[in-house]
């Protein structure tokens, strides 16, 4: 498993958004703080079926917001490889 990214912001509908990384149980979760005062959103990647991949928040419940911002994340992510 990589390293733990250090807390980072990005930008999203002109809204910032802090997120902050760990690891539990050899799983990435990320703790989102939103600049609009928003209530902070935990996600993290989960599996389907066929071993499918998808963003969902901690607790279930706010899936379109985790899948939006889940890939907003795997963008700044793979960008700093590059």
């Amino acid at each position: 498993m990589r390293e733990v990214e250090p807390p980072f912001e990005i930008q999203h509908n002109g809204v910032t958004l802090k997120v902050t990384e760990a690891e539990i149980k050899s799983r990435r979760i990320f703790y989102i703080q939103f600049s609009d005062n928003r209530k902070v959103l935990t996600v993290t990647v989960g599996k389907g079926l066929g071993d499918e991949k998808f963003w969902t928040s901690i607790p279930e419940g706010r899936q379109e917001e985790a899948e939006e911002v889940g890939k907003l994340i795997a963008a700044f992510i793979r960008g700093k490889k590059n």
